[in-house]
């Protein structure tokens, strides 16, 4: 159907996992930045320059599958634009939190965040029980616990975690306690990392169910109108801390509100080199087509500056004849060859989104030719209508008793006229590690109701008068 056609999705949102997916494009791509990223928690992070000759060519997509594959081990963090082109400390402190502040499927009332604290308060302890400086009778098993069960450790809302009540009790010199220990870890400045310890103490201690913990944690983090610098420190400690649980990833995508603003590509460069230098565990993606590249970052960008945003830079490429096949497939399985052939090659380009632009236009078309007439039965009239005495009827082929189970206007249901095609290659899994989840595969037209019996004999006599031995 024209208005349900497989090709009218155009564009993506980073986070989302795409419903289609051609392994075969930006495969390269897409195993250096997932070999980048498949570190262990203490390496030092990376600035990576993602870059494509020009916009559609699936940088969100591949990074939205970078995204899905690595989420257990890292958190990746999407920063958004104010005003278009605006990203600063106030910004990253509210894009970070609204990641942290995701609900747990199942967790009553639970989220991100508060996992997060527990984890925090357990490492924070641990070197207080193995100094003595925190006594306790088994000081083995206590270390233990604290490494293995940090959830339970410090719920501060079970009647039984005697450990959590004695925290509670004795925060306000256990705070302090804690934000020394935090604070070596991740070498940042011991006020800002005090600021996120009681702010977060209190976050967890208040009941999950009270939503009034969002605002107050909101009030705390943006209340008396800190300045730029105070922003930029509590920014740096906030992402220090959760650098030291887990993989941490800024991601800058669709920045094409900087195309004309060299002033606030040059704030954004700064800016990013500036968290790169303070957390050293942090990588930054920064998304970018050539033309943005050119036009706003390099004119203004020193020699230094340019180093850091590119210390390692990942090219996209224009689509092969292979890849662009293998993307058609994706979208409509066993049809992308006979697709292709009816594309406009000059209008589709060499880029990801306009091929399905393009396919989509030529699907459309293929669509309106292929209809069945309108009336109870979908298929053609006998004889021909009075009014055009002198049009004389097509042929009508006898039916094929296969039945057809995709209702579209590049289906062929025999076998033995259909040109085989390459099955699909299977994605090539990284090889520095398994990535543990299945390829995506491309949402099945099958899936569809299927159309009524006679419309679909009638379809397939339409295509088959068009398209059938007999005119190729």
């Amino acid at each position: 159907m024209a208005n349900e056609h497989p090709f009218q999705t155009l564009f993506e949102s980073l986070g989302h996992l795409p419903v289609a997916h051609a392994a075969a494009v930006n495969r390269q791509a897409y195993e250096i930045l997932y070999d980048i990223l498949s570190v262990s928690v203490d390496k030092p992070g990376r600035c990576i320059l993602l870059r494509a000759p020009r916009a559609g060519h699936g940088k969100t997509h591949l990074l939205s599958r970078i995204q899905h594959h690595l989420g257990a081990s890292h958190e990746f963090i999407p920063l958004h634009a104010t005003f278009g082109c605006q990203i600063d400390a106030a910004t990253v402190i509210d894009d970070a939190l609204r990641r942290l502040l995701r609900p747990l499927p199942a967790a009553g009332g639970l989220c991100v965040l508060d996992l997060v604290t527990r984890r925090l308060f357990a490492l924070a302890l641990q070197p207080l029980v193995g100094s003595g400086e925190v006594p306790c009778q088994d000081r083995e098993g206590a270390l233990t616990a604290l490494r293995t069960r940090p959830l339970e450790i410090f719920d501060f809302h079970h009647p039984n975690a005697v450990t959590a009540h004695w925290a509670r009790e004795n925060f306000e010199v256990l705070g302090q306690r804690f934000s020394v220990e935090l604070a070596q870890r991740c070498a940042l400045s011991i006020r800002e990392v005090a600021f996120w310890v009681g702010a977060l103490f209190r976050f967890v201690a208040t009941p999950a169910e009270n939503s009034v913990r969002l605002r107050e944690l909101a009030d705390v983090v943006h209340g008396g109108n800190p300045g730029n610098g105070v922003l930029m420190e509590r920014l740096e400690a906030l992402l220090g801390l959760l650098a030291l649980l887990m993989r941490v990833v800024l991601v800058a995508d669709n920045l094409e509100g900087f195309s004309s603003d060299e002033a606030a590509a040059l704030r954004l460069a700064a800016f990013l080199g500036a968290l790169r230098q303070s957390v050293e565990r942090l990588d930054v993606i920064l998304s970018l087509n050539q033309d943005i590249w050119e036009s706003a970052f390099v004119p203004r960008l020193s020699g230094g500056l340019t180093d850091r945003l590119s210390e390692v830079v990942i090219e996209l490429n224009p689509l092969t004849e292979d890849e662009i096949l293998a993307l058609l497939e994706s979208r409509v399985p066993g049809l992308g060859a006979r697709v292709l052939a009816r594309v406009d090659r000059n209008a589709a380009g060499t880029h990801a989104r306009g091929l399905i632009r393009a396919a989509g236009v030529a699907w459309l078309k293929a669509s309106a030719m292929d209809a069945p007439p309108a009336g109870p039965s979908a298929a053609p009239p006998a004889s021909p209508p009075e009014s055009a005495p002198d049009e004389i009827p097509a042929p009508q082929p006898t039916p094929p008793t296969a039945e057809v189970a995709v209702d579209s206007p590049f289906q062929i249901a025999p076998e033995s006229e259909t040109p085989a095609l390459a099955p699909e290659s299977r994605p090539v899994a990284p090889p520095s590690a398994a990535i543990g989840t299945a390829p995506v595969a491309a949402r099945p037209l099958a899936a569809r109701p299927a159309p009524p019996t006679d419309r679909v004999e009638g379809l397939l006599r339409q295509f088959l008068e068009r398209y059938g031995r007999g005119n190729r």
